[in-house]
């Protein structure tokens, strides 16, 4: 047996073969030589050949042949099988990361192959099944990492309550939603009392738990539809879908009642004093636009701060 034989029965898609095929694929190939950071398969270049590696490493890449590395091949494993079965173009880069040896079985011997022995069919197969894992797993992950980083952009970080940006692409929608429905869409605008007072005397660390503490009152208290939102600073935003004016205001009455009995704590562990906070309340009709939902509730919140605050308004 020929170091060459030797080393094409090391390799996944030609394991497992007799010695005479094994021959008869050397006698049809013979090895290439890659240097370091040469392109061996591109999309833009047809491809008639499986690439069986032999020694050193390849590294695939979409988009262009420098872009981040998707997956690395070591000897033994093979790039082209699908531009060979399909007959297309291949769909990304393929690069030696290193000097390298690699054979490259035409797809008309790999089709004979196929018809003469079970045992190719059945390796390219396994090549075939876990290349497909792979990239399952790969478009699992980024959809994951694509879903935080959307969270990202839609969360305050903070209060980790939706932001101002989520607010104002899904207002309008949840609004036109009500009057379609013939339903009121409630509004509640919340401010913290004397918040910059409170930061001036505790910090801003302090003032922070009193947010996040305010926060907490609002995912526990609200139901599991309606939407809190950090509108600014000291400000919240409450959306109340399917929501009726009386439902609204004794909604924004327990959000006020729980703000006042919730306890706060600084970073070090120290209890400090509690909060009250000021709530304006609106609700939609058929003639409402976001403009004035808003306004609305701006306009009783207001009303809430010059009666004295820590009451609501409606």
């Amino acid at each position: 047996m020929t170091p060459l034989i030797r080393e094409l029965a090391h390799t996944e898609l030609l394991c497992n073969l007799p010695d005479a095929v094994l021959e008869q694929v050397a006698k049809h190939a013979s090895p290439r030589l890659l240097a370091l950071g040469e392109v061996l398969l591109a999309p833009e270049q047809n491809n008639e050949h499986v690439f069986v590696l032999l020694s050193g490493a390849l590294t695939i890449h979409f988009g262009t042949a420098d872009s981040p590395v998707i997956r690395e091949v070591a000897p033994g494993g093979s790039v082209g099988e699908m531009s060979v079965i399909d007959g297309t173009r291949p769909s990304a880069y393929v690069v030696a990361k290193m000097p390298s040896r690699v054979l490259g079985i035409h797809r008309d011997l790999i089709q004979a192959l196929v018809a003469q022995t079970q045992s190719v069919a059945g390796n390219l197969l396994k090549l075939l099944t876990r290349w497909m894992k792979e990239n399952t797993h790969r478009i699992v992950s980024d959809r994951l990492q694509i879903e935080e980083l959307s969270d990202h952009v839609h969360v305050d970080a903070l209060t980790r309550l939706y932001n101002r940006r989520w607010l104002d692409n899904a207002l309008e929608r949840l609004l036109a939603q009500a009057i379609k429905a013939q339903q009121g869409l409630g509004v509640l605008l919340i401010d913290v009392d004397y918040f910059k007072q409170y930061n001036d005397t505790h910090g801003h660390p302090g003032g922070d738990q009193a947010l996040v503490a305010l926060s907490n009152v609002l995912k526990t208290t609200l139901r599991p539809y309606d939407f809190a939102t950090r509108y600014g600073g000291e400000e919240f935003l409450v959306l109340l879908p399917h929501t009726t004016e009386e439902e609204a205001i004794a909604t924004a009455q327990r959000l006020w009642d729980a703000a006042r009995g919730v306890a706060i704590v600084s970073p070090t562990g120290t209890a400090l004093p509690g909060i009250t906070v000021s709530i304006g309340v609106a609700v939609s009709d058929v003639h409402s636009t976001v403009h004035s939902l808003v306004a609305a509730a701006d306009e009783k919140l207001y009303l809430a701060k010059n009666s004295g605050r820590n009451c609501v308004k409606f």
